[in-house]
C-alpha cells in the first residue's frame, strides 16, 4: 500500500501516512487494509477508478465533529450562468454488526462562492453497511455565478463515533450545457454617408471562434454576407449604394468559450441604413 500524498489547504482534517486513520484523519492510499481497527474496515484492494489499480482514493474516520472535511477551490474558467455537475463516488467501509449503535456517514455537499454565498446544498442522506464493499456515486447540479467568481465545493459529514468511516474516490465537475455567449451588439441604425463616423455595420462581440453575418433587402435577396469580422458592410451592393430603408440581418457565431458544442448561437434583427 502506499501513503504518501496528503491534502494539504482542502481539508481540516490531520493527514496520516498510515493505513488505519483515527477520528478526524484520513490517509490518501491505493488501498485499504481490512485488518484496520480489529478488522471492523472492509479491504478494497485498489480505488474506485475502473482500470487504474496504481491510483488513489481518500480514506476518512469521521471526526468527533460534525462538519467540512474536504474543500477543493475551482480554478477559474468556468462559464457564467451555466450548469456543472459535481459527482463523486464514495464507499462506507464499516462491516455490519461490528459497532453497536454504528454512526453511518451522512454526507452534504455544498457549493459556494469564495465569498461563502451559497449555490448549491444538497444532502446525499446515510451510506449504509454492506456486506462487500459498494461503490455509490452521489451527484448535484449548480448554475456558475454570473460574475467572475470562483466557486469552492466542500463536504461534509456528520459527527463520528464508531463507524462513520468511508472512502472517497473520483471526484469530478462535468459541464451539463453550452456555455452562454458573450453579450452581442448590433446596431439599429448606420450611416454610410462618408464622412468617418458610422459608415459600416459594426458587430461589437469578443472571442469569436466562428462568424456568419447576412444582410437582406426588402424583398428577401441576399445583398451582403462575411465571415470575417473585420469585414463590414458599407451599405453598398455590387459597388452601388443601397438606398436608405431598413434591412434584415442573420448572424450566427460561436464563442470561444463554447467550442466543441454543436450548434453555433442565431440572432436576427433589422438595422436602418440612413444617408
Amino acid at each position: 500500500m502506499q501513503q504518501n500524498v496528503s491534502l494539504t489547504g482542502l481539508t481540516a482534517y490531520s493527514y496520516i501516512a498510515s493505513a488505519c486513520p483515527e477520528d478526524g484523519q484520513y490517509t490518501i492510499s491505493n488501498a485499504v487494509d481490512g485488518t484496520c481497527f480489529s478488522s471492523f474496515w472492509h479491504a478494497l484492494s485498489e480505488d474506485h477508478t475502473p482500470g487504474d489499480v496504481t491510483g488513489k482514493l481518500m480514506i476518512v474516520n469521521g471526526a468527533f465533529e460534525a462538519g467540512e472535511f474536504y474543500k477543493q477551490p475551482i480554478a477559474a474558467g468556468l462559464c457564467p450562468g451555466t450548469s456543472y455537475e459535481l459527482s463523486l463516488w464514495a464507499v462506507n467501509l464499516i462491516k455490519p454488526g461490528v459497532c453497536q449503535n454504528s454512526v453511518l456517514p451522512n454526507l452534504t455537499i455544498r457549493v459556494e462562492t469564495e465569498d461563502g454565498t451559497i449555490l448549491k446544498s444538497i444532502d446525499l442522506g446515510t451510506i449504509i453497511e454492506t456486506p462487500t464493499p459498494v461503490w455509490n456515486q452521489y451527484a448535484t447540479v449548480f448554475t456558475a455565478p454570473l460574475t467572475d467568481e470562483r466557486v469552492v465545493i466542500k463536504l461534509l459529514n456528520q459527527e463520528g463515533g464508531c463507524g462513520n468511516d468511508l472512502a472517497i474516490d473520483d471526484i469530478q465537475l462535468r459541464q451539463c450545457s453550452s456555455c452562454m455567449p458573450d453579450p452581442v451588439y448590433v446596431p439599429d441604425v448606420f450611416t454610410p454617408n462618408n464622412d468617418g463616423v458610422n459608415d459600416a455595420l459594426t458587430v461589437f462581440f469578443q472571442d469569436v471562434a466562428s462568424f456568419s453575418l447576412k444582410i437582406y433587402n426588402r424583398w428577401g435577396s441576399l445583398i451582403f454576407a462575411s465571415t470575417d469580422p473585420e469585414n463590414k458592410w458599407d451599405g453598398t451592393f455590387n459597388g452601388s449604394p443601397c438606398a436608405t430603408g431598413d434591412y434584415a440581418w442573420v448572424l450566427s457565431y460561436k464563442s470561444a468559450r463554447s467550442v466543441g458544442t454543436e450548434n453555433d448561437y442565431v440572432r436576427t434583427g433589422r438595422v436602418r441604413l440612413i444617408r
